[in-house]
């Protein structure tokens, strides 16, 4: 396949004046955290919050109603809410993960887990804790709570789908540290009703769509066995662990899952680029002649390219929220992050305090 340019596409949807300006991390004098308004009168308050976060996998193929894979994906789009016009911030995985848990890529195009050292910003953990709401993250196949290994021998866990890990106020400190356990753990605390108010799952290399590994191979092809096998993997774990939530104690109130992926899809060919790299609502521009520190030239963003993440389904489920509510306002990780933030009124991090471009999803929790 070839990489497609779909910067006009991404321009038509965004305001790229807006885009130039909040595209600059905090640490280079871009937004920091904000003042965050009162959520509105009509949000509905949730009381836990559950985020699952998959993989590498357009909206076409996820939902199109000739995949008989995604079947039970495809009931929960059209049972509840779905969020059509919603992407990636960019590529590759790492900087998506930061995007929804700190409002920024902080100029990230890497996987590279090394660069752990270099994220110490302001992140969800941080403002969960000063407000007293209670939070954890379950990894599949994290070999021990709080754990900083790369990758499993198996590649089953990589520590790149593991924002919580890539923090240093987090890994640094074990009681934060140690709020980062493996997906089992979930099946006890759902049975012993002791799930905290956010929860975050990252499911394995299978399971999430990506592939990869000796147990779940790339596809070859769009349409071969392996790619039917990874879309069947993730289906089957959305339908254990949502049904897992909405039939436990935790099922309270308004509370809702988010279940979403962090990018596009990617050519199954050489050099295996992205297959979409449309976005909106500060996904990085990259600039036509890159930055030439020696000589202070280049880097003018005028003429260049959109990044984006390419374009992904968003579904909500909430209890008492939306059924069969579709929104196609532009959307991305960073509206994830500000509906997260609005729940407990918690200050905007980075790119999510742009309420000009970036828009909660709240009209994908609201009763119609």
């Amino acid at each position: 396949m070839r990489i497609r340019n779909l910067l006009a596409a991404a321009v038509a949807g965004a305001c790229i004046a807006g885009v130039v300006a909040w595209a600059i991390p905090a640490s280079a004098g871009g937004p920091g955290p904000g003042n965050a308004p009162p959520a509105p009168a009509a949000f509905p308050h949730m009381d836990h919050v559950f985020v699952i976060m998959m993989e590498n996998t357009a909206y076409a193929d996820l939902l199109s109603p000739t995949n008989t894979h995604t079947t039970f994906i495809q009931s929960l789009a059209n049972t509840y809410a779905l969020g059509t016009n919603y992407s990636g911030v960019t590529h590759v995985s790492l900087p998506n993960y930061l995007a929804a848990t700190s409002g920024s890529t902080w100029g990230s195009n890497s996987d590279d887990v090394n660069q752990a050292a270099l994220l110490d910003h302001t992140n969800i953990v941080d403002q969960l804790e000063q407000a007293g709401v209670s939070w954890k993250a379950y990894m599949e196949d994290l070999p021990s709570a709080g754990s900083t290994i790369a990758q499993t021998a198996d590649g089953l866990y990589v520590r790149k789908h593991n924002p919580f890990l890539l923090y240093p106020d987090v890994y640094n400190d074990s009681a934060r540290a140690n709020k980062v356990v493996p997906l089992s753990q979930l099946t006890t605390d759902l049975s012993t009703n002791d799930v905290p108010q956010f929860v975050w799952i990252t499911p394995n290399q299978c399971n999430n769509m990506h592939g990869g590994t000796s147990a779940c191979p790339f596809a070859d092809s769009p349409d071969d066995a392996n790619q039917a096998a990874l879309y069947q993997d993730g289906n089957d774990f959305l339908q254990t662990w949502v049904t897992a939530i909405m039939n436990s104690k935790a099922w309270t109130g308004n509370s809702a899952i988010f279940v979403t992926w962090d990018e596009g899809s990617f050519a199954d060919d050489a050099p295996f680029g992205p297959n979409d790299i449309s976005g909106c609502c500060d996904s990085p521009i990259l600039p036509a002649t890159p930055a030439n520190p020696a000589t202070g030239g280049g880097g003018d963003l005028n003429g260049g390219t959109v990044y984006g993440g390419g374009h992904v389904p968003m579904i909500v489920v909430a209890r008492n929220g939306a059924r069969g509510v579709t929104d196609d306002t532009a959307a991305n990780h960073y509206s994830l992050l500000q509906t997260i933030e609005q729940n407990w009124n918690l200050p905007y991090l980075g790119n999510a305090s742009d309420t000009v471009q970036v828009h909660s999803l709240r009209s994908l929790l609201a009763n119609q």
